[in-house]
């Protein structure tokens, strides 16, 4: 019973460090995480009020930031040199650098795209085969919801160099739809019919001026193209559909049709004769 005693007490000064290590440990990463998340919650406050998608990004930063020095602050305190942990990094940094050029690539653009600015939250963006609406720009990728309300989540490495059409830049799109009347109708006519139905639909912009006028000999029609303007807040889909249907009712009241595509087939029938 004494020498268990003894042992006790051999090993009481080693515990009582080893539970004072943990208790710190836990406390420096108790304090780290709450800064973390007070940090990130007054700058999402203060700058999102001007700008979210900026103040997401710096949040991300500045957590990303404290979450490090936490860890950094732990190892050091559990009596890990961080000097030569420093000097290691530094001596493999090109290595790491080269495995991680993707991710370090998509860094330098969420930066390079936060100070540009070529769109914000909200905004209409075309970016190759990809259009939607952007909802936020983060460390490492850009989130884009497209129409069908897929989540489109691209690298910010593609989105710095791919060619960005920004769709909501202004506040009016134009509407341009071809279509073809048979050869022997009058133009005038025609382009009669289209004005009038155009200047009925109050959802379109008329203080810009419509074009109306064939465009092109089609092989079996005479090609119109209307182009007219609309404001992105009327929806500019639904108006394109209102106004095809406008022209294709007034074109049936006045008996014009819009021609069928058709194809001549000439059969030759050709006789061998035997000598």
């Amino acid at each position: 019973m004494s020498n268990f005693l003894d042992f006790l007490r051999t090993i009481a000064p080693f515990t009582e460090s080893f539970f004072l290590l943990v208790l710190k440990v836990i406390f420096i990463f108790v304090v780290g995480i709450f800064l973390i998340h007070f940090t990130r919650k007054k700058i999402v406050k203060i700058i999102s009020k001007k700008d979210e998608i900026l103040g997401n990004f710096i949040s991300q930063v500045a957590s990303i930031a404290i979450l490090i020095i936490t860890i950094m602050t732990v190892l050091a305190n559990i009596g890990v040199q961080i000097g030569s942990i420093l000097a290691v990094l530094g001596t493999i940094g090109v290595a790491i650098a080269l495995a991680l050029r993707d991710s370090l690539s998509s860094i330098a653009g969420g930066i390079i795209l936060i100070v540009l600015r070529p769109f914000k939250k909200n905004d209409t963006i075309e970016l190759g085969s990809i259009t939607g609406n952007v909802e936020s720009i983060n460390l490492f990728n850009t989130m884009v919801r497209m129409p069908d309300d897929k989540l489109a989540i691209l690298p910010n490495r593609n989105v710095v160099n791919a060619n960005i059409i920004n769709c909501t830049d202004s506040d009016k799109r134009r509407i341009e739809w071809v279509f073809g009347v048979k050869y022997d109708n009058d133009i005038e006519e025609i382009r009669h019919i289209i004005k009038d139905v155009v200047s009925k639909m109050d959802k379109l912009d008329l203080t810009i001026a419509p074009f109306i006028g064939v465009t092109d000999f089609g092989e079996n029609s005479l090609n119109f193209t209307i182009r007219v303007w609309a404001k992105l807040h009327n929806n500019v889909f639904v108006i394109r559909s209102e106004l095809i249907e406008n022209i294709k009712i007034a074109l049936d009241e006045q008996n014009i049709q819009i021609p069928l595509g058709k194809m001549d087939i000439t059969i030759l029938n050709q006789i061998k004769e035997e000598k």
